[in-house]
């Protein structure tokens, strides 16, 4: 009897310990976020401190999530053969150097070069701190865990904007750059003192090869389908909000001050998309929960260029509506990924960021032919687009699954 308390008492202490650093983990992955969209309200502020162009300013922000994504690749085929804690480590030590010498900064070049740098750190966190999580948690408590993870992760985007805005008004861009290295050090603390080894310290080193590694990745049908999905789902959600603020100004003659506030419904909806999903993958199997995406995301999208010039109060509810499956996407994703690979599981979420970071590279590109075509005309098309690719992907997976 004993001998079975002292049993309970230590599955205990495990799962207590396991949840800190979930919880540690997923606050990192949202000062990551925190990093990069901080800036963005201080980009005006940038061009005239440097007396430099704003496309040279715009440079340092599609150079940031474009290493980041280049970053998920390299880091992938290593990630499963090194010390988890140790790259945390290193990533902040990056963040740290970067973000002090781009707040003392008079040169502008210096000031990219060290904001590129600075990328690189942030890119590790994410990745490592995810693949931490698919490693401490199986099963439901794994989905579980990948929901309270985004729940984190989407805060930042929401918050960012405006803390940045705050800082960069009342201590200008150093502010901001000193706020950023502040934080580097906390966590770099919280990590040497609080995280503890994990089992990828002890693996061997993976000598497959980078070509090889991928071709196992790809080899998976399950995988794959949640690669080709991802990336349509980022690339329609980044084409959505690339031309929200041009359809908000232009089109309902919001001003700047609140077209901010109005991607409030959006944002929120995601947040509440991943705590739903959070508690309904314990209910539902993953495979439901994935029909109910593929049918009601096309949808909402087919919706939002039917009605996107209806009213605000329409348009939110759009919105607010299309958030909450895209708030199901990510940890839902990142779950199957999980559960699907275990020896390469590293370069497979690494391929999966990278993948769908470039959706949202190309998505906001996309966006740009409202100048050619009728909006409503590509967004419904897009949504069809998703409805035929989703109805593909669907009938691979259950013929990958009748063949298992």
């Amino acid at each position: 009897m004993k001998n079975k308390e002292d049993v309970i008492k230590l599955r205990g202490r495990i799962f207590k310990n396991k949840v800190l650093v979930l919880y540690l983990l997923s606050i990192s992955a949202f000062c990551a976020s925190l990093f990069q969209n901080i800036y963005t309200p201080t980009i005006p502020l940038i061009r005239d401190s440097f007396g430099v162009s704003i496309n040279w300013v715009n440079f340092t922000v599609g150079g940031f999530i474009f290493v980041t994504a280049i970053m998920q690749i390299v880091l992938g085929t290593f990630i499963d053969s090194r010390s988890q804690k140790e790259l945390l480590i290193t990533s902040l030590v990056i963040t740290s150097v970067s973000s002090i010498v781009c707040a003392f900064s008079t040169n502008f070049t210096i000031f990219m070069i060290f904001r590129m740098f600075q990328s690189v750190g942030t890119a590790i966190i994410p990745l490592v701190a995810i693949n931490m999580i698919a490693q401490l948690f199986e099963g439901e408590a794994r989905g579980s865990a990948m929901g309270t993870y985004q729940i984190l992760l989407t805060l930042a985007p929401a918050i960012s904007p405006i803390l940045g805005g705050l800082l960069g008004q009342y201590s200008g861009y150093s502010g901001v750059f000193l706020f950023l290295f502040t934080i580097s050090i906390i966590l770099l603390m919280l990590f040497w003192y609080l995280l503890p080894g994990n089992e990828a310290e002890s693996r061997p080193s993976n000598n497959k090869g980078i070509l090889n590694i991928y071709i196992t990745v790809l080899s998976n049908r399950t995988g794959v389908t949640s690669f080709i999905l991802g990336f349509f789902v980022f690339f329609i959600y980044f084409s959505i909000l690339v031309y929200l603020p041009v359809l908000l100004s232009d089109y309902y003659h919001v001003s700047l001050q609140i077209i901010g506030i109005l991607y409030l419904p959006l944002t929120v909806s995601m947040i509440i998309g991943s705590v739903l999903y959070k508690r309904l993958q314990k209910k539902i199997a993953l495979k439901k929960l994935l029909l109910a995406i593929l049918v009601l995301m096309p949808l909402q999208v087919i919706l939002f260029g039917l009605l996107q010039e209806s009213s605000i109060a329409g348009l939110s509810i759009v919105l607010f509506c299309y958030g909450i499956t895209v708030g199901f996407a990510p940890p839902f994703f990142s779950t199957i990924i999980s559960n699907e690979y275990c020896d390469n599981r590293g370069a497979a979420l690494g391929l999966f960021n990278f993948i769908r970071y470039s959706g949202m590279a190309i998505g906001s590109i996309i966006a740009g032919l409202y100048k050619v075509m009728s909006v409503s005309l590509l967004f419904i098309i897009l949504g069809i687009l998703l409805y035929l690719i989703a109805i593909v992907q669907y009938r691979i997976l259950n013929k990958a699954a009748a063949q298992a």
